[in-house]
């Protein structure tokens, strides 16, 4: 028997909130809009943006071989939040931030459900993902619990793709097909990446006014920067092979100069000579670190990295190829001392400024009509000086 609180639930109306899930890298108007149309054509009550984790949006990036133009977790949720802010139904829900695990849609659209239990949900496809949601993770307890609405565009026909497919079909109640609103032609996070990378002035009209504010803040805007030291400017990697000498030992590559340095022993620095970066960086874990390390760390970063673009002709003109581009070793080993976050954005990045000055000292070089195949006469200098300290203390040891 029903009772009259179950009578009285049983006969409030359902709130129905339409989830636009993706990874906003950087959201862009289309967002927005979609999302209204969605919520329009629905009755809906609420709209939900939902950001996908810092991991999903690299792993993409990469495969696009992008790993540079990637935003952070925080700027993104930032600037979703200001993109909902003017409207009272919008949310944003960081979910995907904080699972451990892959993320699927279903798992996701389980989570929304449980923050909203009483409420009827609709996730936001593109026509052009039909095909493939048949193939999504457990998508029949999907389409038992959750609909779908379909965005279409100019030159795709959902409709016909889910009458096409025999699964889909069965299902076909649970799917609403909905026109793409007007005026977002050639709105995309890529076409607004591009645009920001190349200092488009057209980027603005991509942006909400509170995205484009955070965009400035961020940096982004006015001073292209390069974020992450892979891909094309993998060579700004202390990992990247190239020979360096440095206090007359020569490396393969700057990571084993740098991890050698902690050591004061010249038969210890003698054994980095041969080794490759991963197994310096490991095996400069283990050796006991002179005590004046923490003081010395960042003049000695710097003289090496010095000597990596004034020794090797090719991998300096790559570098005064970057112009005036901001550099940020943008990681995601979470270190904040030598580079920055790219989940936060946050961290001192000091090999990025040791590489700007390094920079900057070729570039001064170069407009001086100086030869820079050699190099600077303070760096000779200096190496000369270590060089002749370094005999005498081998003579003295030899006479002891």
């Amino acid at each position: 028997m029903i009772d009259k609180r179950q009578r009285e639930q049983a006969a409030q109306p359902v709130e129905k909130i339409v989830v636009m899930g993706g990874s906003f890298n950087p959201p862009t108007l289309a967002h927005q809009k979609i999302l209204l149309a969605a919520m329009e054509a629905l009755g809906a009550d609420r709209g939900l943006f939902v950001p996908s984790s810092h991991e999903y949006v690299q792993n993409k990036m990469e495969k696009l071989g992008q790993p540079q133009d990637v935003f952070s977790e925080q700027l993104r949720l930032e600037m979703l939040r200001a993109m909902a802010a003017e409207d009272s139904r919008l949310a944003v829900e960081d979910m995907e931030f904080h699972r451990t695990e892959k993320a699927y849609t279903y798992e996701t659209m389980e989570a929304v459900q449980a923050r909203y239990p009483a409420a009827k949900l609709y996730f936001l496809a593109g026509g052009d993902k039909v095909e493939v949601i048949a193939r999504w993770h457990r998508i029949q307890e999907f389409l038992e619990r959750f609909s779908i609405i379909v965005i279409r565009r100019d030159g795709e026909d959902p409709r016909a793709a889910i009458q096409a497919h025999p699964f889909l079909r069965r299902y076909q109640e649970r799917f609403l097909v909905i026109e793409a609103p007007a005026g977002i032609e050639g709105m995309s996070s890529s076409v607004l990446r591009d645009k920001l990378r190349r200092s488009d002035p057209g980027a603005k009209a991509l942006c909400h006014p509170g995205v484009w504010e955070l965009l400035q803040k961020s940096g982004v805007l006015g001073q292209p920067a390069i974020s992450a030291f892979q891909g094309e400017y993998r060579f700004l990697s202390n990992f990247w092979d190239a020979p360096v000498t440095y206090e007359g030992l020569t490396y393969k590559n700057n990571e084993a100069a740098f991890q050698a340095q902690k050591s004061l022993r010249q038969e210890e620095k003698l054994s980095f000579t041969a080794v490759d970066p991963a197994e310096a960086k490991g095996r400069g874990r283990q050796i006991g670190l002179r005590p004046d390390w923490e003081e010395v760390k960042l003049g000695i970063m710097e003289e090496i990295a010095r000597a990596k673009f004034t020794q090797n002709h090719a991998l300096r003109q790559q570098l005064l190829a970057t112009g005036d581009k901001e550099l940020r070793e943008g990681n995601n080993w979470h270190d904040t001392f030598w580079g920055v976050d790219l989940r936060t954005s946050k961290g001192e990045n000091h090999l990025g400024k040791i590489l700007m000055k390094v920079r900057s000292e070729l570039a001064r070089y170069a407009a001086q009509g100086e030869s820079t195949g050699t190099l600077p006469q303070e760096t000779i200098l200096r190496d000369t000086q270590q060089l002749l300290k370094e005999f005498a203390e081998d003579y003295r040891r030899m006479a002891e």
